[in-house]
């Protein structure tokens, strides 16, 4: 149960969530917002490695991304970081995560105010014992949804334990979306057809670990469609199957193009 672990100082080659409050020249700056008073630095050397004409193209004012950590200083309390050392995927799993960590944050806050305990004596009643026995609160708290009732070992009494039931249903509710985008992919050739099915298997390979379906609406597009927590996620992992599958279709002498819905 890693959600709720927390630290004073972040680590070197961890990845951070920070938010953009300053654009410069040579750089960006921002909040690490995990670390409460640290402040974290991306140099333009580490924003891309291609020639950055405005780095507001990238980075800008207020925006929330995910940094790699390269170098801290724990007396000044900053941290150089870096934006293009992040994968995609690396970036969807940690702003998942960082999601989740905060909405069970909102459940301890809302459950110390209605029940009049102290968010460190809820800690220790709910998060302690999770994490002793090596679990995900959040998932713990999603199978605690669908089964309409608490773990046994979540020892609690009964009004608290009611209490938690209702603020959990109304912060972590199994929001589910649909995205959808249309790949166009077109191959020249008589073997079209075949790249075209390596393609797909090699788009949904890119997103295993995803509820992604790629369908046919007729040559040459195919709708992609992924169910996930929210917009934004699903079409970041829209994004990553189609260029999974036009990197197949390219190196084939085709093209094609993604229009995301």
């Amino acid at each position: 149960m890693s959600e709720l672990v927390e630290r004073d100082v972040p680590a070197v080659d961890e990845l951070v969530v920070g938010l953009v409050k300053r654009v410069e020249k040579y750089g960006v700056y921002l909040d690490l917002l995990d670390y409460p008073g640290w402040e974290g630095f991306v140099h333009v050397s580490e924003i891309s490695l291609k020639w950055i004409r405005n780095i507001r193209d990238y980075l800008k004012e207020g925006q929330r991304d995910v940094f790699r950590v390269l170098r801290i200083d724990p007396a000044t309390r900053q941290a150089d970081v870096s934006y293009r050392r992040v994968s995609q995927k690396e970036r969807e799993d940690k702003m998942r995560l960082w999601k989740r960590k905060q909405r069970l944050l909102r459940v301890l806050k809302l459950l110390s105010e209605r029940s009049g305990r102290s968010e460190e004596e809820l800690k220790k009643l709910i998060v302690e014992p999770a994490l002793e026995r090596g679990l995900s609160l959040y998932n713990v708290l999603l199978d605690a949804l669908e089964e309409e009732r608490l773990p046994e070992w979540m020892k609690l009494d009964e009004d608290l334990a009611k209490l938690l039931m209702e603020v959990i249903s109304q912060e972590i509710k199994i929001r589910e979306v649909t995205v959808q985008g249309v790949l166009i992919m077109m191959v020249p050739g008589g073997n079209g057809v075949e790249v075209i099915r390596r393609a797909v298997r090699h788009g949904l390979e890119a997103a295993k670990k995803e509820d992604v379906t790629i369908t046919t609406m007729g040559a040459p597009r195919y709708l992609i469609s992924v169910r996930t927590e929210d917009v934004e996620s699903g079409r970041k992992i829209i994004e990553r199957v189609a260029e999974a599958c036009l990197a197949v279709i390219r190196e084939a002498g085709g093209k094609g193009e993604l229009q995301l819905k």
